[in-house]
């Protein structure tokens, strides 16, 4: 049951990135985190490349110093996120991390109010 209330299968990479997306001024700075909840983050991650396609529009049209794109396993209380921008040093810092082809994982993140959004406010505050 939970597998088909997660399934994503049916949209778009725009649609996976605006569905539950908030822009913030971290600083200087304007930040955009999206977030979809899925029981397999890999079946995202197969989509890796038309998701940054559409990040790089979104950050060319809204002017973003940094995307954030939380993909969270509603089963194992992880998350992968898909980081681009021209900040992304600023996602490493706060998650004590490096980005491995715009990949890092986050285990026992899956809360952007909580668990997102402070350490990186913080990381660009700190710049």
């Amino acid at each position: 049951m939970l597998k088909a209330g997660a399934d994503i299968s049916e949209k778009t990479s725009e649609q996976l990135l605006t569905v539950d997306a908030k822009e913030f001024s971290m600083g200087e700075y304007s930040v955009e985190i999206a977030q979809v909840n899925t029981v397999d983050i890999s079946d995202v991650l197969s989509r890796k490349e038309e998701l940054e396609a559409a990040i790089q529009t979104t950050i060319a049209s809204k002017e973003l110093d940094l995307f954030v794109f939380v993909i969270t396993d509603i089963l194992e209380n992880n998350s992968t996120a898909l980081v681009l921008g021209t900040h992304t040093q600023a996602f490493d810092k706060a998650f004590y991390t490096t980005l491995n082809n715009n990949v890092a994982e986050l285990p026992g993140v899956v809360s952007r109010k909580k668990q997102v959004v402070p350490p990186l406010t913080e990381a660009f505050l700190q710049k």
